[in-house]
């Protein structure tokens, strides 16, 4: 895997800023329901450009250790500088390719994995690694979608319904499954996991909400590159926008994003 679907410029490095201020709560709580805390290894998979793996390092504080890994270049050093300007020495991120490289096995607490499994063209690779790289009662816990159907735009969303088909349609024409949390718990309970905990997350918000600006953005940044695949075209961007400005007149008018499901199991 070479390169991202979503890409790594900078229109989408602000989506991912976005993206992480939307979902840090439930992050943070899902984190808190597997117990994380001060001094523990925490293994990262698939850090993106740090904005996960800083809160992590601040939860684990300086006796604790924070591994983000990366296969972007320029992620991983746009968060290594990041994690120098916090003086935050517990926190490393290093270029890792999931689907070659092994995991380091160094006993970890807790992996956490957000959005990464979806995008994986194979995943027993990955997961058979999982446990040797925890100690002995580690946790994961996996953030991924087990609905994208759900992504829509009410009432007034013709255009949106179809930006999230051809979106969905990119994900798998690259080798993804944009709903994979529909076999993860199976595949890692055959792994010998415990599943601890399946809890969807759904997001909803009416126009100018956080939760709102997050998918209109995803629309705005993502349309292009669904354009250059030839899954998505100039009318449908247009009609899009239209539908955007007309469910921002409409009080009523609400987001509903992918549904997310947390995962959550023991080693």
């Amino acid at each position: 895997m070479s390169d991202y679907v979503l890409g790594t410029h900078d229109a989408e490095l602000a989506r991912l800023g976005l993206q992480h201020e939307l979902w840090r709560p439930a992050a943070q709580a899902a984190w808190r329901r597997a117990g994380l805390g001060p001094g523990q290894r925490v293994l990262e998979l698939g850090a993106g450009p740090g904005l996960a793996a800083l809160e992590l390092a601040r939860a684990v504080g300086p006796e604790g250790r924070v591994l983000g890994l990366e296969l972007s270049a320029a992620y991983v050093a746009a968060g290594q500088a990041l994690a120098e300007r916090e003086g935050l020495d517990q926190l490393e991120l290093r270029r890792h390719d999931l689907l070659a490289d092994p995991l380091p096995a160094e006993g970890f607490d807790l992996i956490w994995c957000r959005w990464v499994a979806m995008f994986l063209p194979e995943l027993d690779g990955v997961l058979d690694q999982l446990a040797p790289a925890l100690r002995p009662g580690g946790r994961v816990v996996f953030h991924e979608y087990l609905h994208w159907d759900t992504f829509g735009l009410h009432p007034h969303g013709t255009a949106i319904r179809r930006f999230g088909q051809a979106a969905q349609r990119s994900f798998r024409d690259a080798g993804g499954d944009p709903n994979v949390n529909r076999r993860l718990p199976s595949l890692l309970a055959q792994r010998g996991f415990q599943i601890n905990e399946l809890r969807p997350l759904p997001v909803l918000g009416q126009a100018g909400s956080m939760a709102a600006q997050w998918m209109e953005s995803f629309v705005v940044v993502y349309g292009p590159q669904l354009q250059r695949l030839g899954l998505w075209s100039a009318a449908d961007a247009a009609q899009a926008t239209a539908e955007i400005a007309q469910a921002q007149r409409d009080a009523g008018s609400y987001w509903v994003g992918p549904t997310l499901l947390e995962l959550r199991a023991t080693k």
